[in-house]
């Protein structure tokens, strides 16, 4: 199976001390994708740097890595900046965002023979980054398209949803519990348009709307929340590694869960190689 993760490619810079780690919710999905599908699935990436030495090496080495094939384009300038602070119960708070880059990125035709060929295609939405989403949707392709709408929670727009319905297989969305308008807008659209919708809300569970049905799962447990950055991601790449092996969306919800568990209980987007216990 080939999964190909189109989008962001950044650096996470957690303030006040500055800490730069690698990040970007393209890189985040791609780097947690290739350890929860198997090892016989292809992991590819396409996205974009800057020239600036520093923050492009920090955000490469995060997808330079065994099991991930990259294709990223260099582009004279500034390398994306995520600017994070978190909170004492370990939520963050995205305080700043520098397109840098990604805002002149167009997808290059080896870049489009690789979409074209994918089983699987992951790209991420928010303002930022409309650019990218709209080539995205320009390719031609038989591969199930998911999307994470990754600012639907603060910026919720329904006419783009709308306007990609027709090819959008499978999208997700990070609300509150209390945020009872928007999961019933999401609710009507999944039944009119035959999508997928995934929803997470953080420790009150997940839930998905599939074929006219709700599928709920709780939240994994976990006693010391560090940081919460990246758990949207985690949670995609677990629940897509189950759902497309295995076709069951309660048990991909809770593989995704687990999955976003993990990750929460350390500083950073995507946990160390070993497994932490939850």
């Amino acid at each position: 199976m080939r999964i190909v993760c189109v989008g962001d490619l950044g650096v996470d810079r957690y303030m006040p001390g500055d800490k730069q780690l690698p990040g970007g919710i393209t890189a985040n999905f791609a780097r947690q994708a290739r350890r929860c599908f198997e090892d016989s699935d292809e992991i590819q990436i396409i996205s974009v740097v800057g020239t600036d030495e520093d923050e492009a090496a920090t955000a490469l080495s995060s997808v330079n890595i065994p099991g991930i094939e990259c294709h990223i384009a260099h582009l004279e300038g500034k390398t994306p900046v995520q600017y994070i602070e978190v909170n004492d119960n370990g939520e963050r708070n995205f305080t700043a965002y520098e397109p840098g880059v990604l805002d002149r990125f167009e997808i290059d035709k080896h870049q489009a023979a690789v979409m074209e060929k994918a089983d699987l295609i992951m790209t991420p939405v928010y303002w930022q980054i409309h650019n990218v989403f709209d080539a995205v949707f320009s390719i031609q392709t038989n591969a199930v398209i998911a999307v994470d709408f990754s600012d639907f929670s603060t910026d919720p727009d329904f006419e783009l949803l709308e306007r990609y319905a027709n090819r959008i297989n499978i999208a997700f969305f990070g609300l509150t519990a209390d945020q009872t308008e928007l999961i019933e807008g999401l609710m009507e659209i999944a039944v009119r348009k035959n999508i997928l919708c995934v929803i997470t809300l953080a420790e009150n569970g997940c839930m998905a709307i599939a074929d006219a049905m709700i599928i709920s799962e709780k939240a994994v447990p976990v006693t010391n929340v560090v940081d919460t950055t990246g758990a949207g991601d985690a949670f995609a790449a677990g629940f897509l590694s189950t759902l497309m092996h295995e076709g069951n969306v309660k048990d991909a919800l809770q593989y995704g869960a687990k999955i976003a568990a993990r990750t929460v209980q350390h500083l950073g987007s995507v946990p160390p190689k070993k497994p932490l216990v939850i």
